[in-house]
C-alpha cells in the first residue's frame, strides 16, 4: 500500500480527480509528484468509465504556487547534476502529456497559480477560475524565465499583454485570467466542489470588470514596443505613477531574465507548445549552469534578504550573443522532445 501522500487520487461520478496535497508548501511541484500524476494519468486514460479529469489544489490558499526551487536550489548545493536535469525534464513532459491528454482535463484555480502551478492547469483543456485566483509567472524576479510552456500560453494573450505578464510577473486575480484570454469559467469558490465537465456552462459567472481593464492602455502603449531597451527608455521618460513602479520593478529583477525572457516570448508567437518546451528545456540548462537562478532563489525565498547580486548586474551587460547562447543546446545534455503514448 503506497504511503504517498503529496497528491491524492480518487474517481468519483465519472471524474478523475487529483489533488496537489502540500498545503503547507502552497502545493508546491516536487519530482515525485510530477511523476506520480503521469503514472495515473497513464493509468486512466484507457478507462471508460472515466469521462473527464480535474485537478486542485489542497488548502485554502493555493493550486499550486510553482515548481519546488528550494529544492532544485538544494541539489545545486549538494552537486546533484542530474536532479537539475530531470526535474525540468519531466515536468515538461508532464505539461506536454497534460496538453495531449484523451480526455478533458479540468483545472480549477482555487487560489495562488504561479510558474509550474500553470504549466499544470494552462495546459489543461479547461481552466477554472474564481474569486480566490492569483495568477502569475514572476521567474525573473528569481532569475529564471517564464518556462513550462508559457511561452506558448501567455502569447494567447495580446502580445503586449504576454510581454507584461512574462517581464513582470503581473498578477491577474479571476476575472483578469479570463479577461486576458487564459480561461474560459470563473465559478464561486463555494461552489468548486460541484464542479463537472458537463456543468461547468451553467455554474460560470458573469464577469463584468476586472483591474486589469484600467492597465491595459498603459501595458499597450510600452510593452508594445518593439525592443526591450526601447519599453526602459520610455518608461524612464515618464513621470506617472505606474511607470515610475513597473520601471522600479523590471530594474529589481534578473538582467539576464529579462533579455532572455522577451527574445523567448517574441520568437515563440505561432509555435506549438512542444517547440516551446524544447526551447524550455534549453534555456533552463543554460540558467541551472548559470548563477543568477540560485542567486535569486537565495535571496527571495531562503536567505529573504531581497537582495539578489545579479551577474551581469545591468541590463547593458547582457550581450545578444550571451542571450542567443542561452538558445542553443547545452553541451552533454540531450535535448527534451514528446514521449509517443
Amino acid at each position: 500500500m503506497s504511503t504517498f501522500k503529496d497528491v491524492l487520487f480518487s474517481i468519483e461520478n465519472g471524474h478523475g480527480r487529483i489533488v496537489l496535497n502540500r498545503p503547507q508548501a502552497m502545493n508546491a511541484l516536487t519530482l515525485d509528484m510530477i511523476d506520480a500524476i503521469a503514472a495515473q494519468l497513464a493509468a486512466w486514460e484507457m478507462r471508460t468509465d472515466i469521462k473527464a479529469v480535474i485537478i486542485t489544489g489542497a488548502g485554502d490558499k493555493a493550486f499550486c504556487a510553482g515548481g519546488d526551487v528550494k529544492a532544485v536550489h538544494a541539489a545545486k548545493q549538494r552537486g546533484d547534476l542530474g536532479l537539475l536535469e530531470d526535474f525540468y525534464r519531466r515536468e515538461y513532459t508532464l505539461n506536454h502529456r497534460l496538453a495531449t491528454y484523451g480526455k478533458p482535463i479540468i483545472a480549477v484555480m482555487d487560489g495562488i497559480v504561479m510558474g509550474g502551478g500553470a504549466g499544470i492547469a494552462m495546459n489543461c483543456s479547461h481552466q477554472v477560475v474564481t474569486h480566490k485566483t492569483v495568477f502569475a509567472m514572476p521567474e525573473c524576479r528569481i532569475g529564471l524565465f517564464p518556462d513550462v510552456g508559457a511561452a506558448h500560453f501567455l502569447n494567447r494573450c495580446q502580445p503586449a499583454l504576454a510581454l507584461a505578464l512574462g517581464l513582470l510577473g503581473l498578477s491577474l486575480r479571476g476575472p483578469g485570467v479570463i479577461r486576458a484570454g487564459l480561461a474560459k469559467y470563473f465559478v464561486g469558490s463555494g461552489r468548486v466542489a460541484e464542479i463537472a465537465l458537463d456543468n461547468l456552462d451553467a455554474l460560470h459567472l458573469p464577469v463584468d470588470a476586472a483591474g486589469l481593464d484600467q492597465l491595459l492602455p498603459n501595458i499597450e502603449r510600452v510593452f508594445g514596443l518593439k525592443t526591450l531597451d526601447e519599453i526602459m527608455t520610455v518608461m524612464s521618460a515618464r513621470r506617472d505613477a505606474w511607470a515610475v513602479e513597473t520601471l522600479k520593478v523590471l530594474r529589481a529583477f534578473s538582467p539576464t531574465s529579462l533579455r532572455v525572457t522577451f527574445a523567448h516570448l517574441t520568437r515563440a508567437r505561432g509555435q506549438t507548445l512542444a517547440e516551446v518546451l524544447k526551447t524550455d528545456f534549453r534555456l533552463v540548462q543554460h540558467f541551472m549552469a548559470a548563477p543568477d537562478f540560485f542567486e535569486g532563489v537565495r535571496a527571495q525565498l531562503i536567505d529573504k534578504d531581497g537582495s539578489p547580486k545579479w551577474q551581469p548586474a545591468d541590463l547593458a551587460a547582457v550581450t545578444p550573443d550571451m542571450v542567443e547562447a542561452c538558445f542553443g543546446p547545452m553541451p552533454g545534455i540531450k535535448d527534451w522532445a514528446p514521449q509517443v503514448h
